[in-house]
């Protein structure tokens, strides 16, 4: 299998945040395998990668905090 493990492989956010997703992955390797088996000369590379990968952020935080900075006061008039 190649290294491709961009994104979430074509799980919802739902099937990824409740554990299914890596369940999901692996019936789909298995689907492809079994694919590739019954009729190898229709395939001419790899099966896809479906592997999760460990982390999957939208906006991943800082890795360090940076330190917090007072703001200056305004005089008011």
């Amino acid at each position: 299998m190649t290294a491709d493990l961009h994104g979430i492989s074509t799980v919802t956010p739902h099937l990824r945040h409740c554990g299914a997703a890596t369940a999901i992955c692996q019936q789909r390797i298995d689907v492809y395998e079994k694919a590739r088996r019954a009729n190898p000369s229709r395939w001419s590379r790899q099966i896809r990668c479906w592997r999760q990968p460990a982390e999957v952020w939208i906006n991943k935080p800082p890795e360090e905090p940076n330190s917090i900075q007072p703001l200056p006061l305004i005089l008011a008039a």
